[in-house]
C-alpha cells in the first residue's frame, strides 16, 4: 500500500484542508467584519458631520432671525415711531381735532407693542416670568388668560433663552387666536434646579394632532425647541381644547 493511501495520511491531509479551511473562512470573516466596520464608521462619521451641519444652519438661521427682528424693531422704535409722536404733538399744539389725536395715539401704541414683539427691550435685565407677562398683556383683550409661575430657582435666565421661549409662547397664542377659535388660555410655567417646563392649555376647537402636524407654525416650534435643546408634545381632541407641553433640562 502506497503511503499516500495510508488511513494515518488521508487524515492527516483531511486535517490539514479543514485546518486551511477553517483558517480560511476565518480570515475572510474577519476581513467582511473589518469591512463592515469601516462602512458603518464611514456612515456615522458621515451622519455625524450632517447633523453638525444642520444643528450649525439651524442655530444661523434662528440668530439671524432673531437680529432682522431686531433692525425692524429698532426702525420702527427709532423711525415710526419717533415721526407719529411729533406729529400727535404737533395735532396737539395746532389742531383740536381729538378724534386725528385718539388715531395717532392708537397707532403709536401698536407701533410699540409691533417693536417689543419683534425685540423685547432690555430682555438680558428682565426676568422670563417678566416677559411673559408683558408678552401676554396685548392678548387679554382676545383671551381670558390665567397664569402660574412656580420658580423655584432662576434657571435658563440667558437672553438667548428668555427669547426664544417668548418666542414660543407668541407663536403658540397667534396659532390660538387664528385657528382655535379659543376663549380661555392657561399659561404654567415651572422653573426647578434640574429643569424648565412649560404647559400652555386652551379651550379651543381642538385638531386631530396626527392629520394637522405640517404646518408653518408649528415647524417655527419645533425648530425653536430642537434649537434650545428641548422636547416638546401636544395633546389635543377635537371639542375639547389643546395642550402644548414644553421641557428645558438645565445643562
Amino acid at each position: 500500500m502506497e503511503t499516500w493511501q495510508k488511513p494515518e495520511t488521508i487524515i492527516l491531509w483531511i486535517t490539514i484542508v479543514a485546518l486551511f479551511v477553517i483558517v480560511l473562512l476565518t480570515v475572510i470573516i474577519f476581513l467582511i467584519r473589518a469591512i463592515f466596520k469601516k462602512i458603518i464608521k464611514a456612515k456615522e462619521k458621515e451622519a455625524a458631520a450632517q447633523l453638525d451641519y444642520q444643528k450649525n444652519l439651524l442655530e444661523t438661521t434662528i440668530k439671524t432671525q432673531e437680529i432682522e427682528r431686531h433692525r425692524i424693531a429698532a426702525d420702527i422704535h427709532d423711525g415710526l415711531i419717533g415721526k407719529l409722536t411729533a406729529l400727535k404733538m404737533q395735532q396737539e399744539i395746532t389742531n383740536n381735532d381729538q378724534k386725528t389725536i385718539e388715531a395717532l395715539h392708537e397707532s403709536i401704541t401698536i407701533a410699540r407693542r409691533i417693536s417689543h414683539d419683534l425685540s423685547p427691550p432690555l430682555v438680558e435685565f428682565t426676568k422670563l416670568p417678566e416677559l411673559i407677562k408683558e408678552l401676554l398683556d396685548p392678548w387679554e383683550q382676545h383671551l381670558q388668560i390665567s397664569t402660574i409661575f412656580d420658580i423655584r430657582a432662576e434657571v435658563n435666565d440667558r437672553e438667548e433663552f428668555k427669547v426664544q421661549v417668548t418666542r414660543l409662547i407668541q407663536e403658540i397664542i397667534t396659532n390660538t387666536i387664528k385657528h382655535a377659535e379659543a376663549t380661555y388660555l392657561h399659561l404654567h410655567l415651572k422653573q426647578t434646579e434640574n429643569y424648565m417646563a412649560l404647559r400652555i392649555i386652551d379651550n379651543g376647537k381642538g385638531y386631530d394632532v396626527a392629520k394637522n402636524s405640517k404646518g408653518l407654525g408649528t415647524k417655527n416650534i419645533e425648530t425653536r425647541v430642537q434649537f434650545l435643546k428641548g422636547t416638546h408634545k401636544v395633546k389635543s381632541t377635537v371639542g375639547k381644547g389643546t395642550t402644548n407641553l414644553f421641557l428645558f433640562t438645565n445643562t
